[in-house]
């Protein structure tokens, strides 16, 4: 009996023993599995601002008043604010999550939250050394008591990331003048391919950048760069310098004419090998379909900025969509609003082929064409279209200190479907059309040409099929300055058509001195047109220690 006694005691303990261990583990199965769902909804979190953020490149310039409420947004360091995980099954789920914009390392002290009127100085990275450009969220998820928190680091890659984008390094073959006697009428048409696979002659019209010269911004470009001496790339360690297109073992660039070719380098220069695609979209029309009736224009139009309105002048003929339903045909018109939405659109095409050598259609012989002529200062943010060019016919500036550094949040956009124009009349007639045979005499428009000296624009510029470019760019002395921008010039073709250079010294046309506004590494003008494979995405991820 005692044998038997002792043994379902020794029975009884080991059950006990064994209940106790198997309960221990069904806890520490449960919280596993709590820590785990918290991780996922943590990532719901990163994923719901990532998604945002591709539909509205401004997203993070709204802070946590975005235009349609988003109840997981929470200023640094609070996480009041929780969304529910959506269910992928239609049950209902117990999952939560909270996120935080992160302030970024280089914030003012008494500044240290997402402010709406400092966004730079709040939110981007400006640290030297730092991951310069980029901004942060914090994502903590909540299930069963756990909770697991994410870092997300977003990086901007699009068209207003870089002072300068370009797909190919070579001019636009539509304006390389016309065919030599005896060439096939594809002779200039084969140049729209990429550096050691065009054809030789298309050298002609290769841009390279020379001793001088510098590319004050991050830069990118699809294909690859001619250097002539010791031109300069970058401002500093944070700018990439990105070449996508190598050449047997050369790094992206190389010799292109007499001399040799020793870029110096400020920037980070990205092996091609690294260089992410950004494949600019076929056309600007997606923008005609959100334009609001009374800022759709057609033709010739004529646009003076003044603050926050602007005079419009169209010419016979033309005029608004909605002036066209309600039979009104007025020519000008002052103190007109900037669009709610932020978007102007110029439509129609133009029967006759740009050249720059003319350039033609002349200036007063373009009525027909869905041209837009714009100058003056802004002190909102706009983004003026066109169907076929944009000209600019004076300076575009807004308020700004003696740096040269604008002091307001506006921000001004020009996307042209075809080209992005400065306004540059030839003095004379041409002869033949050809290049670098000008005239001396006779205009050819009915008012005196006005040059523009020392050209001031102030913008993020988009030639979405073809480039930038200066009207009569090989013609005329070399004594009206620079081609200043502030902002970022992107073309399909090269940005670089805007004078003429022998060796290292210019002798027609403009120099240019392109300025990357940082603004444009977290907000971009109204609706900007974002590249097809390329816009904000997280550069890094991580996971903050468990509590």
């Amino acid at each position: 009996m005692l044998v038997t006694i002792g043994v379902m005691l020794v029975t009884s303990l080991l059950l006990i023993a064994t209940f106790t261990a198997a309960n221990g583990d069904i806890q520490l199965t449960h919280n596993d599995t709590s820590a785990k769902k918290a991780y996922y909804a943590a990532q719901a979190g990163i994923d719901d601002y990532a998604y945002h953020l591709t539909q509205d490149g401004n997203y993070l310039s709204y802070c946590t008043e975005p235009p349609t409420s988003n109840p997981a947004l929470n200023q640094f360091p609070e996480t009041t604010h929780r969304a529910i995980v959506p269910s992928t099954n239609g049950e209902a789920t117990n999952e939560q999550y909270a996120i935080q914009l992160l302030p970024a390392e280089s914030a003012p002290a008494g500044d240290h939250k997402c402010d709406r009127e400092h966004l730079v100085e709040t939110m981007l990275e400006e640290k030297t050394g730092g991951p310069v450009g980029t901004f942060r969220i914090e994502s903590t998820g909540y299930s069963g008591g756990e909770k697991r928190t994410l870092v997300a680091t977003f990086r901007n890659a699009n068209f207003v990331s870089y002072v300068w984008y370009t797909k190919y390094e070579t001019g636009d073959p539509t304006v390389d003048g016309p065919v030599p006697v005896g060439k096939p009428s594809t002779w200039w048409t084969e140049c729209g391919q990429f550096y050691g696979i065009r054809p030789s002659q298309c050298n002609t019209f290769n841009n390279f950048f020379a001793t001088g010269e510098s590319v004050n911004g991050p830069m990118h470009t699809e294909d690859h760069v001619g250097v002539r001496g010791e031109p300069i790339f970058g401002r500093n360690e944070n700018d990439r310098i990105e070449f996508g297109h190598s050449v047997g073992v050369d790094e992206g660039y190389s010799n292109e004419g007499s001399g040799t070719a020793n870029p110096l380098f400020k920037g980070d220069h990205i092996p091609p090998k690294e260089v992410l695609s950004i494949e600019p979209p076929p056309g600007d029309e997606e923008l005609q379909h959100i334009v609001e009736p009374a800022y759709l224009y057609k033709e010739k139009t004529e646009i003076a900025l003044e603050g926050s309105t602007m005079t419009v002048k169209t010419h016979v003929g033309t005029h608004t969509v909605k002036e066209e339903e309600e039979g009104k045909k007025e020519e000008t018109k002052t103190g007109v609003a900037f669009p709610p939405n932020g978007v102007i659109y110029v439509a129609g095409g133009c029967s006759e082929t740009y050249s720059p050598f003319g350039p033609k259609p002349a200036y007063s012989a373009d009525t027909a064409c869905g041209n837009v002529y714009v100058h003056g200062e802004y002190t909102s943010s706009l983004t003026i279209a066109s169907e076929n060019d944009i000209v600019i016919n004076g300076n575009i500036t807004t308020p700004h200190n003696g740096e040269g550094k604008p002091t307001s949040n506006a921000l001004l956009g020009m996307i042209a479907n075809n080209f992005v124009r400065i306004y540059h009349p030839l003095t004379g007639s041409r002869e033949k059309a050809e290049y670098l045979k000008c005239g001396t005499s006779v205009n050819d428009t009915t008012e005196e040409p006005k040059d523009l000296n020392e050209p001031t624009v102030y913008a993020a510029i988009l030639a979405v099929k073809h480039a930038v470019i200066v009207d009569n760019f090989d013609c005329g002395t070399p004594t009206l300055g620079h081609l200043n921008i502030y902002g970022a010039v992107a073309g399909l073709f090269t940005n670089g058509m805007t004078g003429v250079i022998s060796g290292s010294t210019l002798i027609h046309g403009y120099g240019y001195n392109a300025n990357y506004d940082n603004r444009l590494q977290v907000e971009e003008p109204p609706h900007f047109l974002n590249p097809i494979q390329a816009a904000w995405y997280v550069q890094r991820e991580t996971v903050a220690p468990s509590p």
